[in-house]
């Protein structure tokens, strides 16, 4: 019974954390634009990032560094306490929402296998001197696109090949590559498993980002940004229009505003020279982490209060 009372003490801390910092993230994050948006698109889509998984970062830390440690160290173990009715529904809530986020996960990530496995039976491969595979497809697939995760492939429809110069080509698959360089699907599936529903508007911020991001580290100078930007032109107006699939990082974005903004952004390129000031994470992690060590003690005789009540 010990055991169980503890088990489901945990999950019901995780649960409540994770709901709480959630609907504090997805209310409050355009509020912290001040702070992210003088930077680069690169460290822009970090900060976006970090506010992304803060969620569920901060509930697996809450759970392990004071949940776990509260019960084990102030509850009694000869007490005999039945588990109360709040603590089995939020319990029960807390593992109905990981086993649904682990299936999200490994659905999407089986989808892609799927669809990687259909799209390279069909694929030959290009010669581009990249250190990532490069395979040509029908052009009834996506025109260029980056797909999977352990081993990542790019993949350029016969379209792509068909309408672009060889410049343009060069400059859209350097695109492709930096999203393998920056584990771009890796963090959608993480996306997929940290599901909450308010999160749609930050995920798009983020998205938009790497995107500019991708765009800076294939281009060093003007020449290398009007190739991209007519790549993307010409790619919008002669490509199918496709699904947004699972675990995927395309060139073409999803909606045509974005699609302007890039091409707006690549036409004026300058070698930027970002003010990469912005929030001092390391310093505030370390007053965080400095805090914590002082309050420990109080603060698990307080998780541990909480926690009766959530037994009772």
């Amino acid at each position: 019974m010990f055991a169980l009372r503890l088990v489901g003490v945990a999950l019901s801390v995780f649960i409540l954390a994770y709901c709480a910092l959630s609907l504090a993230v997805s209310a409050g994050w355009e509020l912290t634009a001040k702070l992210w948006r003088p930077l680069s698109p690169s460290r822009s889509a970090n900060f976006l990032l970090g506010l992304r998984l803060i969620p569920l970062a901060v509930s697996v830390a809450i759970t392990t560094v004071y949940a776990v440690p509260s019960f084990l160290i102030l509850e009694p173990g000869h007490i005999e306490e039945p588990l109360g009715p709040m603590l089995v529904l939020l319990a029960a809530g807390s593992l109905a929402w990981l086993l649904t986020a682990t299936f999200r996960a490994i659905a999407a990530q089986k989808r892609t296998s799927r669809l990687l496995s259909r799209w390279v039976k069909e694929a030959e491969g290009m010669e581009k001197g990249t250190s990532f595979p490069v395979l040509r497809l029908p052009a009834r697939d996506p025109v260029l696109t980056v797909a999977g995760i352990c081993a990542p492939k790019v993949l350029v429809s016969e379209t792509a090949v068909t309408i672009l110069t060889s410049e343009e080509l060069e400059a859209a698959l350097r695109h492709e590559m930096a999203h393998i360089r920056r584990h771009d699907n890796l963090k959608k599936l993480l996306f997929r498993f940290a599901s909450f529903p308010a999160m749609g508007r930050l995920e798009s911020a983020w998205s938009e980002m790497s995107e500019m991001a991708a765009d800076d580290a294939a281009i060093s100078n003007s020449s290398e940004a009007l190739d991209l930007a007519s790549a993307l032109i010409k790619l919008s107006r002669f490509a199918p229009v496709q699904p947004s699939y699972a675990m995927t990082s395309a060139l073409l974005p999803g909606t045509a505003a974005s699609l302007a903004a890039r091409v707006r952004r690549l036409f004026n390129w300058t070698d930027p020279q970002k003010r990469e000031t912005g929030p001092f994470v390391l310093p505030l992690v370390l007053v965080i982490g400095f805090l914590a060590v002082l309050t420990y003690g109080p603060l698990l005789t307080r998780m541990h209060a909480m926690t009766e009540w959530l037994v009772r």
